[in-house]
């Protein structure tokens, strides 16, 4: 049996075309899929604008290969002789920043909660290497303005990798030079051309800071003396502002807000008391059997049901995975974005035995990294009513059947499956095709049609 690597950044298309012929774009800045009727944000970039394909270039790169619940999701590019559009997560709540404005300032509870999804995004960035470098109110997303608070870090366009390979192959990481993000929220050492990522951290105090108390710590109408400010490092706490704000809220901003040798890390900053004591620090998750039972059944799907239902996992809308999102998160007990065989463990320990997790983790972790990340979680656990819609399923066909000719063939898979590996096709790569196709071709014509396609989809495992 052949296996194969399985990324997300697999599924997104990128396409040199008219986006009209998949989403009518009569509502700017929404784009409606006419397939399903789902709505997303259209970002539309004329390419005589772009002034640095560089950063043009980082910003595609971290969306399409992160892959966490407070990034923002990238779906789809297209390409015509003027524009760029990127099809993404639509968010409906507005920025951050606006949100803060309407507020004047908001409760630590409140606060709290959001930080903590803003330093888990970031922690996750800095796990895979990648400093955002533009941390601010406006770069953060909420999801909608019911329900639960959900922010979405976007705009990737100053992101930079901070890893670099010795001679011998080994990873080093590098210090950053160039000058990036925005004044209020720069770290001293950005300011000096000499930077590690916790230049993120640094942003991420003060946007605490200002969710707290509603103005920004270091901050002039002059340029030259917000600087000066900054490089000072002074914080004030201030008793008209600050007086009923705790004072672990104060010392996590004061060891954020620090010379850069002195800050915290990403990590220890969700583990500071203040998060435990407002942000209702995470219990450990606990599993529910049908959960349990998607987990097991994941494990003897084919492997093209896989395919699709990791492709599934990355078009869901938040709201049809509150539950697995939920779980995702409370079983991920340190908060780097994945879950472990010893995460897992935790949870499932009175119900599966060692060997079965570790089975299962194999299963799951489709691009072999050795743990199971946000969307390959929610391919396995995702409630079997979203492969049970007719619109969802049709869409996914689509995506796969790349020559729109109703059939999906060895070719088709081919121009998905082989952007692992540029455009090499190896043997591996052509027996693993070979097996997929085979699964569902029930009636031997080297082609899955659509009636197969769903045949497949609905089949259980034996």
């Amino acid at each position: 049996m052949s296996e194969f690597i399985i990324k997300k950044e697999l599924f997104i298309s990128d396409t040199n075309g008219d986006i009209r012929s998949n989403y009518d774009l009569s509502d700017k800045p929404l784009g409606t899929d006419k397939t399903t009727g789902e709505k997303r944000a259209v970002k539309v970039i004329k390419k005589a604008k772009i002034k640095n394909f560089k950063r043009f270039h980082n910003e595609i790169y971290a969306l399409k290969t992160l892959d966490h619940p407070h990034i923002i999701k990238l779906y789809e590019i297209y390409k015509d002789e003027e524009n760029i559009y990127l099809v993404q997560e639509l968010c409906t709540g507005g920025e951050l920043f606006d949100y803060i404005v309407e507020q004047e300032f908001l409760t630590e509870e409140i606060s709290a909660k959001i930080f903590q999804q803003i330093m888990q995004s970031i922690m996750y960035c800095h796990k895979n290497r990648i400093a955002h470098r533009d941390l601010k109110p406006e770069n953060f997303m909420l999801k909608s303005k019911d329900g639960e608070l959900c922010v979405k870090l976007i705009d990737f366009g100053l992101s930079c990798s901070f890893m670099s390979f010795g001679s011998t192959g080994s990873e080093k990481l590098k210090r950053m030079t160039t000058k990036a993000g925005t004044l209020f929220f720069m770290a001293p050492e950005v300011i000096n051309h000499s930077y590690s990522s916790k230049c993120d951290v640094w942003s991420a105090g003060v946007i605490l800071y200002i969710m707290l108390c509603g103005y920004p710590p270091f901050a002039s109408e002059d340029d030259t003396e917000t600087i000066d400010l900054i490089q000072q490092g002074e914080i004030e706490f201030d008793d008209d502002a600050w007086g009923e704000i705790s004072d672990e809220a104060k010392d996590l901003l004061s060891q954020m807000l620090s010379s850069e040798k002195t800050r915290l890390s990403s990590k220890k900053c969700l583990s500071h008391p203040w998060i435990k004591k407002y942000a209702n620090a995470k219990t450990k998750g606990k599993i529910l059997d049908t959960q349990i039972a998607r987990l097991r059944e994941f494990q003897h799907n084919s492997k093209f049901k896989k395919v699709i239902l990791s492709y599934l996992s990355t078009r869901v809308n938040d709201d049809d995975i509150k539950q697995e999102k939920e779980l995702f998160a409370s079983i991920d007990q340190n908060n780097d974005g994945y879950i472990t065989v010893k995460e897992l463990q935790e949870v499932t320990k009175d119900t599966l035995s060692e060997a079965e997790i570790k089975n299962i983790l194999l299963s799951v972790d489709l691009d072999k990294n050795g743990a199971i990340n946000y969307s390959e979680f929610i391919a396995a656990t995702m409630n079997e009513m979203i492969t049970k819609d007719a619109s969802k399923m049709k869409s996914a066909f689509n995506f796969f059947d790349r020559d729109s000719n109703g059939t999906i063939d060895k070719h088709d898979l081919k121009e998905i499956l082989k952007k692992n590996d540029g455009d090499e096709i190896d043997e591996q790569l052509i027996n693993y095709i070979d097996e997929v196709v085979d699964e569902c071709d029930l009636n031997g014509d080297g082609k899955i049609d659509y009636k197969e396609f769903y045949r497949c989809m609905s089949t259980k495992p034996s």
